[in-house]
């Protein structure tokens, strides 16, 4: 990455166009890569230092307690829709996402689409060294404070230790109503 850059929206057209050689992104871009890279390309857990790992995220359901009863049946019904084998595998295969059960992988399109594009297992694959994402009070704003500190790493504007000292800082500063 060129120095002072720190522009993660446009890395898989810069992958595309040749610009970058190697990219970190997000499984969600693996269809897309797949669609519009026009050459060959590979995919690979990431690499491990001290251990492995493996970022996850994504969105959740919620069912509101305050919702009236007809409000919860009906997201009860479309979570479970939603994550039934048969949709969780083809929401994968149209978005690159890990499909969110094991079952998924088990279903005939799964296995026929990871036959002919052995790519898309290598996230399933490294699932097990994955931890919890970051959860805390304020988690939105903490997790800003250590983005925030990332990027000036990166963009060399703060040295490693300082950028992670400071974000630190911030997220103390943050919860600390939260302290007893």
């Amino acid at each position: 990455m060129a120095p002072g850059v720190i522009e993660w929206g446009t890395t898989p057209k810069d992958f595309f166009e040749r610009k970058t050689a190697m990219m970190w992104t997000t499984t969600g871009n693996l269809t897309n890569v797949r669609n519009n890279a026009k050459f060959d390309f590979g995919v690979a857990m990431l690499p491990a230092g001290k251990r492995r790992g493996s970022p996850t995220g994504g969105g959740n359901f919620y069912i509101f307690r305050k919702a009236t009863p007809a409000q919860q049946q009906a997201a009860l019904r479309f979570a479970r829709w939603m994550t039934s084998p048969a949709r969780a595998a083809q929401w994968g295969i149209d978005t690159g996402y890990v499909a969110v059960r094991p079952d998924a992988w088990q279903t005939p399109t799964m296995r026929k689409y990871v036959e002919g594009f052995p790519a898309a297992a290598v996230a399933r694959d490294q699932l097990p060294h994955a931890v919890a994402e970051l959860s805390t009070h304020e988690n939105q704003r903490v997790t800003k404070a250590l983005n925030d500190g990332l990027q000036a790493a990166l963009t060399g504007s703060k040295t490693p230790a300082q950028a992670m000292k400071d974000a630190q800082a911030e997220a103390e500063r943050i919860l600390r109503p939260y302290r007893r």
